[in-house]
């Protein structure tokens, strides 16, 4: 039976019901609430621990400083992230939502890739599963693998300057060597790599992530290793709130 992991959805009407639908393919569960009170009974109660929130926008909580800073006292050790998702706003109200602790956006529209890596990164716990520290982001990227196995298309669910994690029903093993292929914009780069973590169906699926492997670069050179930060770092704040639009 699948795990699911449950997020708030607040202040959605009646039109969330496919986003909901989406999130349980992602095995993600959407409680939704109404109001601050709602959300606030929602996270003292829920028999799940509840570590982010998706943020109807436009909102309608008020004083939006005030009813976010409420739920973090009632969220599980004051850890609640919050992911607006709607219509991009106008400047003056995505300094709002920064100055709120809004940290995540999903700018419709979007697809399943981005709101499950947004997703992720949200619900993420610090000291759990794999490393954090290397800035990463969702790509469209299709990339091509080369091993002792042949080659094969993946599609690249997650890239950072110093990994990636492939999408492939038939991952190599861990601790495998491959070479992969990535159609940067600057151009096509090979760059060896060793296959950290898979994701295969069985017992310990990571029901999160699709099927795949996640895999660190090899001795990248340095102009190489500049363009995928640029380009990361491009990518990524797509589905970040400018902390420059705090002031």
């Amino acid at each position: 039976m699948a795990k699911y992991q449950h997020v708030l959805a607040v202040g959605f009407g009646a039109d969330f019901d496919p986003l909901a639908g989406r999130l349980l393919l992602l095995s993600f569960r959407a409680v939704r609430v109404s109001s601050t009170e709602e959300a606030m009974r929602t996270l003292e109660h829920s028999g799940e621990p509840i570590r982010a929130a998706l943020l109807c926008v436009p909102h309608r909580l008020g004083d939006l400083s005030f009813a976010l800073g409420r739920l973090h006292e009632h969220a599980p050790d004051q850890s609640l992230r919050f992911i607006a998702v709607g219509s991009r706003p106008s400047p003056p109200e995505l300094k709002k939502l920064r100055k709120a602790g809004v940290e995540f956006a999903l700018w419709q529209p979007f697809d399943d890739a981005a709101l499950r890596f947004v997703l992720n990164q949200a619900t993420h716990k610090a000291g759990e599963s794999e490393s954090r520290e290397k800035l990463r982001a969702p790509t469209t990227m299709v990339a091509r693998v080369f091993s002792q196995a042949g080659q094969k298309a993946a599609l690249v669910y997650n890239l950072s300057e110093g990994g990636a994690y492939l999408e492939t029903h038939r991952p190599t093993a861990a601790s495998g060597h491959v070479r992969v292929e990535l159609p940067l914009p600057t151009g096509t780069v090979t760059l060896d790599a060793r296959v950290v973590t898979t994701n295969v169906t069985g017992n310990v699926t990571r029901s999160n992530l699709p099927m795949g492997m996640g895999v660190e670069f090899i001795a990248v050179p340095n102009d190489i290793r500049h363009n995928l930060a640029e380009y990361v770092e491009a990518l990524a704040a797509a589905f970040r709130i400018d902390p420059r639009d705090r002031d």
